[in-house]
């Protein structure tokens, strides 16, 4: 049993109900229900190792419930509530706050829904909801990261509408997300069965992958995507749905890359689509790179402006495995002989709303003008040997972003944020080999006090 008070006095309550206790289970309480019926407000709750077969409530309680070592997955793995088929395996009542009400590192299975959130903005944190029988995550308003989402059987998560980050949604059945409206950032939605990776909702989809889903990548979404990867899908990557998609690819999909949408498509990717590139749709296009789709670019859509459908000289294009029939992820970034590198709108960087990165976070206008699609070729550092010596060094940089290796690249270091001289070179760079070195250092020694003697 916990002491709550001490001889010491009154000071100490006072301090024990503001700061919290530990209660262990099952050291001081022999389930974990029945330590949270004994929890005062910002007590912590250490689970120990084991399968704890109940469901459990909050009931409203500001407490944090975690096992002994929510960073070590192997602890995760071992801390289990299973609710037997008994109802929810964790519920919320709604009241719970998301500051100081916290799951944290428990597996949680064997109910009919995995976690009854009814609104709650209580904080969801490196947790495997696995193999329930209904829906994952419903109706939990406040922070869920570092969770995996895992082989139930109806939707991962369902009207969430607080922020999902950094999460695997992962083969479950009729959707990995559905009706959620805050945001999902960092989260990977795969695989899920008879249905899409992303229904619905208004949710901001920031730096995720959407892939190998049974029907569409995402359909029906109102809000905005960006910096995300709809690859590999059954069906469309893109269905339906409203709002603006930038910096995105959209490949490999079993349909069309966008059908019957109104989105507006600004610098994304669209290739290998087993149908058009975009079908029925009517959003605006611009800045998009519209290759390989295997019916062609277009049928029923808006007209494109600044892009363009030639081939866009990957790294390394994505392809259809001849023996599985999925769809492998390439590389989309551009090599130096792709037409489409300063190819954009010349009046992009007078738009303040315009975004200023690529997918992968570089800056979006590195040449004179904005590139075509998704990635922008990042000349300065792309790590081409241009010179084929073996290594690659500052005489590699094409830094004026021409494609071609010359005289102005190696004296134009200004965009690098190099100290230069009147002609663009290096200060350091005494013997104009476009390397500050020891070699260097000889020489401002040699202009210093002459030949040594």
């Amino acid at each position: 049993m916990i002491a709550r008070f001490t001889s010491i006095g009154l000071v100490l309550a006072v301090a024990s109900s503001a700061f919290g206790v530990t209660i262990r289970v099952p050291l001081d309480a022999p389930t974990i229900q029945i330590a949270i019926s004994n929890a005062m407000p910002f007590d912590t709750i250490i689970v120990d190792t084991g399968t704890y077969f109940e469901a459990i409530s909050f009931g409203g309680k500001v407490i944090t419930v975690q096992s002994t070592n929510p960073n070590n997955p192997a602890i995760v793995a071992a801390t289990i509530i299973d609710a037997g088929g008994l109802g929810s395996v964790v519920t919320f009542s709604g009241g719970e706050d998301q500051t100081n009400t916290i799951l944290d590192g428990f597996t949680i299975t064997g109910g009919t829904k995995g976690i009854e959130g009814n609104s709650s903005l209580a904080v969801i944190k490196r947790c495997v909801i696995r193999d329930n029988s209904s829906v994952g995550i419903s109706q939990a308003d406040g922070r869920i990261e570092d969770c995996q989402i895992l082989n139930n059987e109806n939707v991962g998560l369902n009207d969430c509408d607080g922020d999902i980050q950094r999460c695997l949604v992962d083969n479950n059945k009729n959707g990995g997300t559905a009706g959620c409206d805050g945001t999902i950032v960092d989260t990977i939605i795969e695989n899920t069965r008879s249905a899409d990776g992303t229904i619905g909702g208004t949710a901001d989809i920031v730096r995720c992958t959407i892939r190998l889903n049974e029907r569409y990548g995402v359909s029906g979404h109102n809000g905005t995507i960006t910096q995300s990867l709809m690859t590999g899908n059954g069906i469309y990557g893109i269905s339906g749905g409203s709002g603006l998609i930038d910096n995105c690819v959209i490949a490999g999909n079993g349909g069309s890359g966008f059908g019957n949408s109104s989105k507006t498509v600004l610098s994304c990717t669209v290739t290998g689509n087993r149908q058009y590139g975009f079908i029925n749709h009517t959003g605006a296009i611009s800045h998009v790179i519209l290759w390989d789709n295997l019916l062609g670019p277009l049928s029923n859509s808006s007209t494109p402006l600044f892009s363009g459908t030639a081939n866009p000289f990957f790294v390394q294009p994505g392809f259809f495995d001849q023996f599985s029939n999925m769809w492998v992820d390439g590389n989309y970034n551009l090599t130096q002989n792709s037409p489409f590198i300063d190819a954009g709108d010349p009046l992009y960087l007078n738009d303040p709303t315009a975004p200023i990165e690529d997918i992968d976070g570089n800056p979006r206008v590195v040449g004179a003008r904005i590139d075509i699609g998704a990635y922008e070729f990042q000349a300065a550092c792309a790590g081409q040997d241009f010179d084929g010596d073996g290594t690659f060094d500052n005489c590699d940089r094409d830094i004026d972003d021409d494609g071609i290796l010359n005289v102005p690249d190696q004296c134009d270091f200004t965009p690098m944020g190099i100290p230069v001289n009147a002609d663009g070179r290096p200060l350091a760079d005494q013997n104009s080999d476009c390397v500050v070195d020891l070699l260097d250092y000889a020489e401002f020694q040699l202009s210093l006090f002459g030949p040594t003697p």
